[in-house]
């Protein structure tokens, strides 16, 4: 501003600016604070999830935080609520596959999770048990959900001894991850072992239970 300009003009120039600022706030969707939130929460654990510190990644005013979210707390429980809801959701997805192609899909799917959690694009096993490990009320709800996961995978894989063991064995690959971020370009090798493993103990399983049935049948 010059001294030269009117002070109609000062006016409209300082509307025109809080009317931009404005619609960016506005234009900045709940789904962009929730992606920079997944992020703060996967880089910096969960005291990094700050409504200003958001605000400051994403460019925008605190303002445009509470057109989409009522406090901190709503949005934390949204970041805990949809990570509850992951497995089930993929699980919804895959069952649509052939018999045969089950696991493979799951494991495909999972595989690209990976990636888009590394971006903030899905949640994150490692954020949220980070989480956990810092708050006992989160972490009863994460353990009832680590306990639904692996029923629902029981159920859904039909492998029951070795699942617990590949879940645990998945635990171990967030926990690296976490400090060798490196390391999760080796989750397709891991991935393939999963496959593997899994199908091949299926098989296992079959041939046992028709071995058995001959077994009767020879004996009545």
């Amino acid at each position: 501003m010059t001294l030269h300009e009117p002070y109609g003009a000062v006016l409209t120039i300082s509307g025109l600016r809080h009317t931009i600022r404005t619609r960016m706030d506005i234009e900045h969707s709940r789904q962009d604070w929730l992606l920079g939130a997944r992020m703060a929460l996967l880089r910096g654990g969960v005291e990094a999830v700050r409504v200003e510190k958001l605000a400051r990644t994403l460019g925008v005013t605190k303002g445009s935080f509470y057109w989409h979210f009522k406090d901190r707390n709503e949005l934390l429980e949204l970041l805990l609520r949809e990570w509850e809801a992951e497995v089930p959701e993929l699980l919804s997805e895959v069952s649509r596959e052939p018999a045969g192609r089950k696991i493979h899909g799951l494991v495909r799917l999972i595989q690209r999770r990976v990636k888009l959690s590394d971006e903030g694009k899905a949640p994150s096993d490692a954020a949220i048990f980070s989480w956990a490990a810092v708050d006992p009320k989160v972490a009863r709800r994460v353990n009832k959900a680590e306990e639904r996961r692996i029923r629902l995978l029981k159920r859904f894989v039909g492998v029951r001894d070795r699942i617990e063991l590949f879940y645990l064995l998945w635990l171990g690959f967030v926990a690296r991850g976490q400090r060798v971020p490196k390391s999760r370009k080796r989750f397709p090798r891991i991935a393939r072992f999963l496959v593997q493993s899994l199908t091949s103990s299926r098989t296992a399983v079959r041939m046992q239970t028709r071995s058995r049935g001959v077994r009767r049948h020879r004996a009545i």
